[in-house]
């Protein structure tokens, strides 16, 4: 089993590696390019000068720095011999191509993204200005950073010189309508690429007008009912889960809770039945004439008396709350002689 486990593994990985070197430099393709630039784009010195497009079809970033641009594939099949003559070929190949710079990090093309190279034959000027000028062909040639691999070609009507229009892919990066999207060694491929209606240099060459979000909603749901029902699904749907959740909360707060504390009863004060007997007054009496030494005996009668009362006969409960006259005019707190100060009197 854990052998299958690595097998599968291993095949994942492969599978992955292998996808990220498909979505190489392999899957650039030349998208768009315009000769006649009287009044189109400019570079960055307000130059109008031809310019080629390059996009990127694959869905992750790749690094166009090393690969080659050239208007004159003259000696490429020679260049792409082995051996000591193929490579001396591949050396005069190189040095009539356009090698484009590595390190500059504009050469980093996100997915699905598109670069403009100049084509004014003044590569002083910066990295994406070629060394030739579409003057002497009619086509356009991208090769990998070996200068022997042919990427993609694009070839261009003679008429193209004189019309202030571009030519290239109606759908961007789609050039061939076979399987491999490519037109090189293809000899049954259809090349898609004609004139474009509107200049798109950098950017999607198929312009689509821009839709709000109410229009689309308009179209799709013209009576609203789709609308009505799933906004009564979200409202519906918040409650279910709010009274869930509460549910939940509450029954672990209950679970979890401490027990509520028993309420402690009041004893009532015991009231005793038919009179005091002589030996529970004697012993009341010996009791407290103990605690009480040095009193006399009717204050010891007085407190067993009292005692007796509280213990063995009905009484009321006072609210203990005290109320007092505000008639200051009749209240004796209220004539002048208390608060007249009284000076001590010397003996």
């Amino acid at each position: 089993m854990k052998s299958f486990k690595n097998i599968c593994l291993t095949l994942v990985i492969a599978l992955a590696a292998f996808s990220l070197q498909a979505q190489s430099i392999a899957d650039l393709r030349l998208n768009e390019i315009l000769i006649k630039n009287d009044e189109n784009f400019t570079d960055e010195y307000s130059r109008h000068v031809p310019w080629v497009e390059i996009y990127n079809t694959a869905y992750n970033s790749v690094n166009i720095g090393g690969c080659y641009l050239t208007n004159d594939t003259t000696g490429l099949a020679a260049a792409q011999q082995r051996g000591k003559a193929g490579q001396n070929a591949l050396n005069k190949f190189k040095e009539k191509c356009y090698n484009i710079p590595k390190g500059d990090p504009k050469t980093l093309m996100e997915q699905r993204s598109a670069v403009v190279f100049f084509l004014d034959g003044d590569p002083t000027y910066g990295t994406f200005h070629t060394n030739f000028t579409p003057d002497n062909s009619n086509y356009v040639a991208l090769l990998g950073s070996d200068g022997r691999t042919l990427i993609d070609i694009m070839e261009f009507p003679e008429s193209l010189r004189t019309r202030n229009q571009s030519f290239g892919c109606p759908e961007d990066g789609v050039v061939a309508d076979n399987g491999e999207n490519s037109v090189v060694e293809e000899d049954n491929a259809k090349d898609l690429r004609t004139y474009l209606e509107f200049f798109t240099p950098g950017s999607n060459n198929k312009v689509q007008a821009s839709e709000s979000k109410a229009d689309k909603l308009a179209k799709n749901d013209p009576h609203g009912i789709a609308m009505t029902l799933t906004s009564m699904s979200v409202v519906f749907g918040v409650l279910a889960i709010i009274y869930i959740v509460l549910k939940i909360f509450g029954y672990y707060s209950r679970k979890s809770g401490k027990a509520p504390k028993k309420e402690e009863k009041k004893v009532a004060p015991v009231q005793g039945n038919g009179p005091l007997s002589d030996e529970e007054a004697v012993a009341i009496a010996a009791a407290l004439h103990q605690a009480n030494i040095g009193g006399s005996d009717e204050e010891t009668t007085a407190i067993a008396m009292a005692l007796y009362m509280y213990l063995y006969t009905n009484h009321d409960y006072e609210s203990e709350v005290l109320t007092f006259n505000d008639d200051a005019e009749h209240s004796v707190w209220g004539q002048k002689h208390f608060n007249f100060k009284q000076n001590p009197e010397r003996k």
